[in-house]
């Protein structure tokens, strides 16, 4: 299954893969002109363009003549100032200078207005800590307010809907116990942690219901199947957790349990609370050259109503968890320096001993033989009962920066293709073959994406497409020199960095888009969108189904590539049939160093033309 940063990667177009099926003309259907200059654009999966003028934030959507919005007081807004919250509409806007550090403004892109802005709401001197909180959609902020009509101001939390951008309740304290960590919502229930203690208010009249005596905690946490309520406290290199009584704010750990390392994740188990902590002892004096390697996670599970640790010992890790996900019978979990062992939920090996692996784990997906694994530099199916291979042993092969992998169904087996070339994997013996070794893609690129088309394998990177027929044998390779750096790849950089620490934003148990989830299914990009969509189409809020809309529109395939190179004129996109390997179509840009987006879903591109102006093709027509 691909992860969630993969599909926002592919959105913001590193393949530029969209589905076209038919020739358009050089002449742009809409044009867009502004009165200052394009700064950066950058495609929102919810499809809505969005793009920094000098004069304000716009947003586009496609085949339409008109703005989507533009956002005059969000001006000059800079990439660094973007924080993405993957799954939903929402960008935020953070602040930018010395003299902006609260301010914030969130922009729901499918409705096309900002749902929150510090300013507008009169947070003196903007927001001195905000949280999102899903699945609610809430944004919890932490300032001064001013209440409208009476002109003071009230210190305290306030908490506002993005779904209808509307104040739902100020929650008033005092500025000595200031909102310090990530609060959470149970049922009509705030719980949020302060710089004294945690408090828990009533959401519909705003009164305090009860306070826990925990000081400085840093996330709180229900268990959405008990009445329970967990406080996490940084102190120092360790991570204190306490347990609150839901109804009272008693706390049930008086004394809360003290575990080494800071908190990484945690999971509410039936057999209690899984926790795992990272222990970094990279600057430590007397360690030398050794150092790193002593740095490694601790997995503990708390008794949830003793709070003591239920394991004699933290299974060795040697290393930092990568992957954790909690199975009906135990915890399978891997190490971003190699290997993956599972344990009963009583501690207990269920492996005679941990399986070796290489690095860097990059995929780890269920298949009807087990669970199949691919690193930087092995690939294993493991047997979930043994955790021995499947294979016999590993696919061992050189390190190779980029491991792309397909399933082809027809023939009932698994494609790898790694530095040493293209392996084949039997999906019933799990016996294994190189098929290929000579895979050479010019301009010192190796193959970053693999599909199987309908009488071909296609392999391709950026400038480069490679067809191999089943046997492995290539067949046809189409190459289109790089004209130099495009703007895309610096706006893929920051959006990537927003969507990851998006991303360990979340609700209750921490763990987001893989909250208590077993090993998620090898799955297809398809049935991915598939997935999304259900999702949102569950939020009841217009922005969100129209995501699902939009997402259930997906193609089961994508016929055209386009590649930035160099053509007879200047520079320009060379538009290349995934199947022929045939030139369909030049587009002259002219622009050396040009900025472009593809929608993928619409079968739009736009280009950011000379002077002030974004240019929108229709590719379908």
């Amino acid at each position: 299954m691909e992860t969630l940063l993969i599909q926002i990667k592919k959105i913001v177009v590193v393949t530029l893969l969209l589905s076209v099926t038919s020739l358009f003309a050089q002449t742009p259907e809409h044009q867009y002109n502004f009165d200052g200059p394009v700064k950066w654009m950058l495609l929102h999966e919810s499809g809505t363009l969005i793009a920094s003028t000098g004069e304000a934030l716009v947003g586009i959507k496609s085949n339409k003549a008109e703005l989507h919005f533009k956002l005059d007081r969000l001006k000059k807004v800079k990439e660094e100032n973007l924080e993405l919250v993957p799954g939903t509409p929402y960008l935020i806007v953070k602040p930018k200078g010395m003299l902006n550090q609260g301010h914030v403004s969130v922009v729901d892109v499918v409705k096309g207005k900002i749902v929150f802005d510090t300013r507008a709401e009169d947070w003196q001197g903007g927001a001195t800590s905000r949280h999102f909180i899903s699945p609610e959609m809430m944004l919890v902020v932490n300032g001064m307010h001013r209440d409208k009509g009476k002109g003071e101001y009230t210190q305290g939390v306030g908490l506002y809907d993005l779904k209808t951008g509307e104040l739902v309740k100020i929650f008033e304290r005092k500025a000595s116990n200031a909102m310090v960590g990530v609060p959470d919502i149970k049922g009509n229930t705030i719980i949020i942690p302060g710089l004294k203690n945690v408090k828990a208010y009533d959401i519909s009249s705003g009164s305090e219901t009860w306070t826990a005596d925990v000081k400085n905690a840093t996330r709180i946490s229900s268990n959405d199947e008990t009445n329970e309520i967990y406080a996490f406290r940084t102190k120092g290199g360790n991570t204190v957790v306490y347990k609150i009584d839901g109804s009272s704010g008693t706390l049930k750990w008086s004394d809360g349990n003290k575990l080494k390392g800071n908190l990484a994740r945690y999971e509410f188990t039936k057999g209690g609370l899984a926790v795992v902590t990272n222990v970094d002892n990279s600057g430590k004096k007397g360690l030398g050259k050794m150092a790193s390697s002593k740095s490694a996670s601790k997995i503990f599970m708390l008794d949830t109503n003793s709070g003591v640790d239920l394991w004699d010992k933290s299974p060795k890790t040697k290393g930092y968890v990568s992957h954790f996900y909690i199975e009906d019978d135990g915890i399978l979990f891997a190490v971003a320096s190699g290997g993956v062992n599972k344990i009963s939920f009583d501690g207990k090996a269920q492996w005679k001993k941990p399986l070796k692996t290489g690095a860097n784990i990059q995929l780890m997906a269920r298949v009807p033989k087990g669970v199949i694994y691919i690193s930087e530099s092995s690939a294993d199916i493991i047997d979930m009962s043994s955790g021995e291979s499947v294979f016999g042993k590993p696919i061992k092969y050189k390190k190779s920066t980029a491991v792309a992998n397909a399933i082809d169904k027809d023939r009932n087996r698994f494609l790898l293709s790694c530095k040493d070339g293209i392996y084949e994997i039997d999906g019933d013996t799990g016996t294994y073959n190189l098929m290929n070794s000579e895979i050479n893609f010019d301009g010192k690129e190796v193959p970053s994406h693999m599909e199987v088309r309908a009488d071909k394998i296609l392999l391709t990177s950026d400038q480069n497409l490679m067809w191999l027929d089943f046997d492995g044998s290539e067949s046809d390779h189409v190459y289109h020199r790089a004209p130099g750096k495009s703007a895309f790849g610096a706006i893929l950089v920051g959006a990537l960095t927003a969507a990851s620490a998006a991303a360990t934003i979340s609700h209750s148990a921490q763990a987001g888009y893989l909250k208590g989830a077993g090993v998620p299914s090898y799955n297809s990009t398809v049935s991915f969108h598939e997935s999304q969509a259900e999702s949102w189409a569950n939020v009841t809020d217009a922005g969100f189904q129209e995501m699902a809309k939009r997402f259930k529109a997906t193609k089961a395939t994508e016929n055209s590539a386009f590649i930035l190179t160099k053509i007879d004129g200047g520079v320009g996109l060379v538009k290349v049939d995934k199947d022929s390997g045939k030139t369909l179509k030049e587009i002259l840009v002219k622009d050396k160093d040009p900025m472009y987006e593809v929608d993928e879903f619409e079968g739009v591109l736009y280009f950011k033309a000379k002077g002030n102006t974004i240019h929108a093709y229709n590719l379908k027509d």
